[in-house]
């Protein structure tokens, strides 16, 4: 009732066996009775008579193809005649027609929902752990459906990582293309996590489908209270909404280099040093993915709040770059000639390889030294940018929609980086369409140059706004291995906020690893301790580990394969019982909740990847 008044349109209920598919005729009538007629759907995992059950009470079932006639998966490679697979496929028919017959019987409707961690040993065995052998899952169902004559009835494609998330919904609907099929989507992340990461997480999954024009339905999957999914999920599905009302896109361009079926990173030529250099400009970019902010005038005052803010490691009064910090600023303003506080505050920043990005008219007119230039294309065709000092370092910022006349003169410059920025007010023109035009050209003509993605948000937006806009906006080219940074600027933002958000981003695009990843579920009906409570209580105690994936499970309906992405799993294994995983494989069996977080962290010391968090003197003597 909660979710169903906070506007969501559907809601799944986990049915994970005989007492709860009685239950769920009391549900639907209880509901029905309190004028609450939202449309139910019935989660189900290798229980074909439960699923028969409450298909006579609930509108849609949801049967995950990897393990409603299968076995649970125990990740072993099979060998397969022809014959053998047959002889499964015949199995499966037989299982699921019941189902098929009777949601016709009754009119309900059915998800075909495959999960990237609990795919079947047949189908790995055929297919691997991948995007294809998702599709290939759920395919092996819908045959069945459409021989029954059965088309009431969706897909869906779930996994944890988002980059893989992406490539199987796209290849379903090529494959869905080829027969000429169009069945609808459901688009969710599953295990995306909590807060910010949850929503980030989901916004680059989702947000990136829905900007391709793919998607009916969404859920947005946190560990948080159930209503708590629905305002992200809302925000989100208003991005997508809005911009197939303004029929937002760019001029048609022929695309031949982006590769949205599998990952493969476009990196652009990072910084090197060039003769005559006086200061070290290779770390103004990071290898993995770069975090950019601007800075205010303001800010300059407060040297040692600004270092912090940055993330800066600071000792003796002195910044140094560490593993999350900032990578080079933006200035729009610098600081009077006669400032020397502020300007010794930015060459303190330059000598740490930080670069300093500041607008032509500012360098011209009160030069920094070895700052780098802001120059827009009007003003390299203009030849403004040949009245500085030779060797200035050039960073472009171009829109994506220009004409390819005006592109034509990036091929004579020589640019550090390129920062793209489609101004935020745009209406008609999409963002990550013009980013897409704007890559092309750049691999059609040999130009390397890293490209940042540049977002102006307006004063007054929302945080989660802001999030979901990024990830969206950002994180669908970043998914795509297009892009080599982040720079988010908000007028009232936070800016502790907006440097998070942008290294959340990189990490949610799997490319700069800067704390604990998490993976961790939703609660639900299997779910066998408080996992709110518990993910806070493992992510206190272990979110300064880095490279280091942990993932949170209420229980292991869908195979240790959901956690597929993680280094260690805790998992929720019989009540007040928790099992403990290193990746697929269980180490530890039945440990007392109360104990289970400390032997999860001498697992993690047991195999090398534990370090000591900073004490809270180590805190004080570097800030």
């Amino acid at each position: 009732m909660r979710i169903a008044d906070q506007g969501a349109d559907i809601v799944r209920i986990t049915v994970q066996g005989k007492k709860e598919a009685d239950a769920c005729f009391e549900i639907k009538n209880s509901l029905v009775q309190k004028n609450y007629n939202i449309p139910l759907v019935a989660d189900i995992h290798f229980a074909p008579p439960i699923a028969l059950r409450v298909s006579e009470c609930f509108d849609k079932i949801r049967v995950n193809p990897g393990n409603f006639a299968d076995r649970r998966a125990q990740f072993e490679t099979l060998e397969y005649t022809e014959d053998d697979y047959q002889k499964e496929l015949e199995h499966i028919e037989q299982v699921f027609t019941p189902l098929v017959e009777k949601c016709k019987k009754y009119g309900r409707a059915m998800r075909i929902g495959t999960n990237h961690g609990s795919l079947s040993d047949r189908i790995m065995s055929y297919y691997g752990d991948s995007p294809r052998g998702m599709v290939e899952s759920a395919f092996e169902y819908a045959r069945i459906c459409q021989k029954l004559d059965f088309h009431n009835f969706v897909f869906s494609m779930k996994a944890s990582n988002p980059v893989i998330m992406v490539q199987a919904y796209r290849l379903l609907v090529a494959e869905m293309n080829v027969l000429g099929w169009d069945y609808p989507l459901h688009l969710g992340v599953t295990e995306a996590g909590e807060g910010e990461d949850g929503r980030m997480k989901s916004a680059i999954g989702i947000g990136t489908l829905l900007m391709d024009g793919l998607g009916d339905t969404i859920r947005v999957s946190l560990t948080e209270a159930p209503e708590e999914e629905i305002d992200p999920c809302r925000r989100l599905a208003n991005l997508g909404m809005k911009a197939a009302e303004l029929q937002q896109g760019v001029e048609p361009f022929e695309e031949k280099n982006r590769r949205y079926f599998d990952f493969q990173r476009r990196t652009g030529q990072l910084p090197v040093q060039k003769e005559g250099d006086e200061v070290d400009y290779r770390g103004v970019l990071h290898r993995d993915g770069s975090v950019l902010m601007s800075v205010s005038l303001d800010q300059l005052k407060a040297t040692d709040l600004l270092y912090k803010s940055l993330a800066a490691k600071l000792v003796i009064g002195m910044p140094f770059k560490d593993l999350a910090t900032v990578d080079s600023i933006l200035l729009r303003e610098l600081p009077p000639a006669d400032d020397k506080d502020g300007r010794l505050a930015l060459k303190r920043l330059i000598d740490v390889s930080m670069g300093v990005i500041t607008p032509l008219s500012e360098q011209l007119t009160k030069p920094l030294p070895y700052a780098m230039v802001l120059v827009t294309l009007k003003e390299l065709s203009s030849g403004a940018h040949k009245l500085l000092p030779e060797g200035t370092r050039l960073v472009v910022s171009v829109r994506g929609d220009e004409s390819q006349e005006e592109l034509e003169i990036l091929k004579g410059v020589d640019a550090t980086m390129i920062l793209h920025n489609l101004p935020y007010a745009e209406k008609k023109i999409s963002r990550v369409h013009a980013a897409r035009r704007l890559f092309e050209y750049l691999s059609e003509n040999s130009l390397d140059f890293p490209v940042i993605h540049h977002i102006e948000f307006p004063s007054k937006i929302h945080r989660d706004d802001l999030v979901i806009g990024a990830g969206t906006n950002a994180g669908s080219l970043l998914v795509d291995g297009l892009g080599d940074g982040i720079l988010l600027e908000a007028p009232d933002q936070d800016f502790e906020f907006l440097r998070n958000t942008s290294f959340n981003l990189l990490q949610g695009c799997r490319m700069r690893n800067t704390k604990t990843e998490y993976v961790s579920c939703p609660s639900c009906g299997r779910t066998l301790f408080d996992l709110q409570e518990i993910s806070a209580q493992i992510r206190e105690k272990t979110s300064h580990l880095p490279g280091v994936s942990i993932a949170i499970m209420g229980c292991i309906v869908n195979g240790p394969g959901e956690m597929a992405d993680a280094d260690f799993g805790y998992v929720g294994g019989a009540p007040g019982k928790i099992d403990l995983y290193v990746g697929k494989t269980v180490v530890k069996r039945g440990i007392a909740m109360e104990h289970a977080t400390d032997a999860l962290i001498q697992l993690i010391k047991d195999h090398d990847r534990w370090v000591d968090p900073p004490s809270e003197e180590e805190k004080l003597a570097v800030s």
